[in-house]
C-alpha cells in the first residue's frame, strides 16, 4: 500500500483571506457507497476555470481517485494558481474490500511502523511523473511525509514538501487523515503555507475535522 504518496498529486493550491461563508453540502460516491457531509466553513468545490485545473491534476494521479476537493469559496472559479489552503479527499482507484474502521487503523498502524515510513523515505517518482504529465512541465518534489500517530478515527500522515518546477518553487505543509467511511477507505488531506505557526499540526487537525463530517448516506457503520 502506498499510503504516504496518497494526496501528494495535488500539491498546487492558493491562499486568500477567509470569507464568512457557511459550510456547503458534500455528496460523492466510492464504489457503491454514497457519502455525504459538509465542507469546512468558507470552502467550496471548484467550478469553472478552477475545476478545469483541479480535474487536470486529479487525472494525473494514476493510483487514486479524487472524489472531492475544497478551495476558498472566493477562489472557486479562479484561474489563479492554488498554492495553499485547500483540501483533497482521495480514494484508491483499485477496488478495495469493505473494512471496519478499527481493522483499517490496526492494519495501517502496523504497516506505518516499518522503517521506510518512519524515516519518511517515500519515493516521489511516480507522483512527480504524474504531476509533470498533468502540468506539461517537469515537477520535482522533495521533503518527507511521515506517520503522525493515530486515534480511533484516523491514522495520520504529515510533513512538508517542496514543489519545484519551471512555473514556481515553493514549500507546502501537508496533513492527512486515513480512515474508513461506510466501509470504504479514504484519505482526507489538508494543505497550507508551512510558514504559518504549527502548520503541520494544524493541517492534521483540519483533516480530522473534515473526516468527522463524512458519513455513509445509507447510515451503514464505519
Amino acid at each position: 500500500m502506498t499510503a504516504i504518496r496518497w494526496g501528494l498529486l495535488a500539491v498546487a493550491g492558493a491562499a486568500m483571506p477567509a470569507a464568512a461563508l457557511a459550510a456547503n453540502p458534500v455528496n460523492f460516491a466510492i464504489d457503491d457507497v454514497a457519502i455525504t457531509g459538509s465542507s469546512p466553513e468558507g470552502y467550496c468545490t471548484p467550478t469553472g476555470r478552477a475545476k478545469l485545473a483541479t480535474d487536470l491534476l486529479a487525472k494525473g494521479d494514476l493510483e487514486n481517485l479524487t472524489p472531492a476537493m475544497f478551495v476558498r469559496c472566493e477562489l472557486r472559479d479562479s484561474a489563479k494558481d492554488m498554492k495553499y489552503d485547500y483540501y483533497l479527499i482521495k480514494s484508491p482507484r483499485a477496488a478495495m474490500p469493505a473494512m471496519a474502521r478499527a481493522d483499517f487503523i490496526a492494519m495501517m498502524v502496523k504497516e506505518l511502523a516499518l522503517p521506510a515510513y518512519q524515516n519518511g523515505d517515500a519515493t516521489f517518482g511516480e507522483v512527480e511523473k504524474g504531476l509533470s504529465d498533468a502540468m506539461g512541465t517537469k515537477v520535482d518534489l522533495s521533503g518527507a511525509i511521515k506517520p503522525r500517530g493515530n486515534d480511533n478515527v484516523c491514522i495520520y500522515l504529515g510533513g512538508e514538501v517542496t514543489v519545484a518546477s519551471a512555473i514556481a518553487t515553493y514549500p507546502i505543509a501537508v496533513g492527512g487523515c486515513g480512515t474508513i467511511v461506510g466501509g470504504k477507505m479514504l484519505f482526507v488531506y489538508s494543505y497550507d503555507d508551512p510558514a504559518k505557526p504549527n502548520s503541520v499540526a494544524v493541517q492534521l487537525r483540519r483533516a480530522r475535522a473534515l473526516a468527522d463530517k463524512l458519513t455513509a448516506a445509507d447510515g451503514r457503520a464505519n
